[in-house]
Parts: C-alpha cells; sequence; structure tokens
C-alpha cells in the first residue's frame, strides 16, 4: 500500500477539489456528483493555519473581493451572510469539522465486513437500493452484511483521481451497535489500497457522525463552512 503523506493545508485543498468540480480559476461549477443541486455560493475550509475560499463562477469579483478582505484573519458567518445577502438571499447554512485517517492504523477488517459491486448487488436489495444504480459513481461500497442484507454501508459520497468523500447510511434498528464504524473503517482500507485519501466530514449539529469519527480515531484537520442562496 503506497504511503499517502499531506498536510492539513493540502488536504483542504485537495477536498475542495474532491467536493465540487472547480474550473482553472478555482470557482465552483457544480457539486461532484450526478446530483442536480445547485452548488453552495461559497465554500470555505480552515485549518489551524490557513483558510481557503471557493467561490460559485457567478458570484461577482465585487462580492469575493469584499469577503477576502473580511475573511483574512478569521470568520465571522452572521457577518459573512450579510454580506452574501447582498447578492442573494441566504438559504442554508452548513458548518461541521473535516477529518483524515491514519494510514498506519489500517488492519484487517472482520468477516461481515464486505465489499459490495456487481457481483453481489442483491445485498442492497432491501436497505439501499438507490446505490444499485450508482454502484460505479459510489464504488467501493462496503457493506455490514446481516441475513444476507446490508444493514450498514459506507461508500464515495464523491471522488477523484486523488481522494474520496465518505458517505455513511445505517438502517434505523441496528445504529448504536458500532457497525458504523466497522464500514468506515473498512471503507477507508479500500480507498487507501487505490492509492487515495479518504476524507471524512461532518455537520457539528451531527453528533452520532462525530462520535464514529472519535472511535475510529479520526484527527480532524480543518473546519468546512458552505453557504447556500436561493
Amino acid at each position: 500500500m503506497r504511503k499517502i503523506d499531506f498536510n492539513d493545508n493540502e488536504i483542504m485543498e485537495i477536498q475542495a477539489s474532491t467536493l465540487y468540480v472547480l474550473n482553472k480559476e478555482n470557482r465552483i461549477i457544480r457539486i461532484n456528483e450526478r446530483s442536480q443541486t445547485s452548488p453552495p455560493a461559497i465554500f470555505i475550509g480552515k485549518t489551524k493555519k490557513s483558510i481557503f475560499t471557493y467561490f460559485r463562477n457567478d458570484i461577482s469579483q465585487l462580492t469575493i473581493d469584499e469577503i477576502n478582505t473580511y475573511i483574512f484573519d478569521s470568520i465571522n458567518i452572521i457577518d459573512l451572510c450579510g454580506i452574501i445577502g447582498k447578492y442573494k438571499k441566504v438559504k442554508d447554512i452548513w458548518i461541521g469539522p473535516a477529518y483524515r485517517f491514519n494510514q498506519n492504523e489500517i488492519r484487517n477488517t472482520e468477516e461481515a465486513i464486505t465489499v459490495i459491486d456487481g457481483s453481489n448487488k442483491q445485498l442492497l436489495n432491501k436497505h439501499f437500493g438507490g446505490l444499485i444504480n450508482e454502484l460505479d459513481d459510489r464504488s467501493p461500497i462496503v457493506g455490514y452484511i446481516v441475513n444476507k442484507e446490508a444493514v450498514s454501508v459506507c461508500c464515495s459520497a464523491r471522488k477523484t483521481s486523488k481522494a474520496a468523500e465518505a458517505s455513511l447510511m445505517t438502517v434505523e434498528q441496528f445504529r448504536g451497535k458500532g457497525l458504523a464504524q466497522k464500514v468506515v473503517y473498512g471503507w477507508s482500507k479500500e480507498i487507501f489500497g487505490q492509492g487515495l485519501i479518504p476524507l471524512y466530514s461532518t455537520s457539528w449539529d451531527n453528533l452520532s457522525s462525530q462520535k464514529v469519527a472519535q472511535k475510529l480515531g479520526l484527527v480532524q484537520y480543518g473546519v468546512d463552512f458552505n453557504i447556500s442562496t436561493e
């Protein structure tokens, strides 16, 4: 397995280009998935040492200049929304921690963890049927299997030639049993095996997702902010 070693700033830039399709000027063109959801007006990644800003490609240069001047040293979300509100009405704010995995701690996973592809896609039928038509986009898909059915899965929400962002889903009745950690761990092992960087991010109000990150011993390398407009 090839050793992957990047600092926090490099990983934050890689995460931005994994979440979004960027043009040559690093402006956001669209979300990096099939979804037709409009991308945010601004995505900000903050590490201990730096702040990285990415703007949707239709944001005016005047707005960009004002925001870049304002967030040179710190980020005040209320004031930032006020600036963006001059352009369009703010619809949603998303804030949360961004984590990286420790490649040195990747070991073999237990037998109940299964990589799901075209050969065994029926494992998704009951609870995660929507993934069957997205096997290539979401690969690798790793599931915890009970009675020949996947009850918890981790797959790639967004993926590039450098990295993949985790997407985690667990059937309600199987939550709180430690299955989420197992499938996320198995997914990260597959991603590292492909020579890519596995990424995991969540929102501050998603306490269960943060607990998964803590139990896995993930390292927080930054905080993500994005603001969507109408």
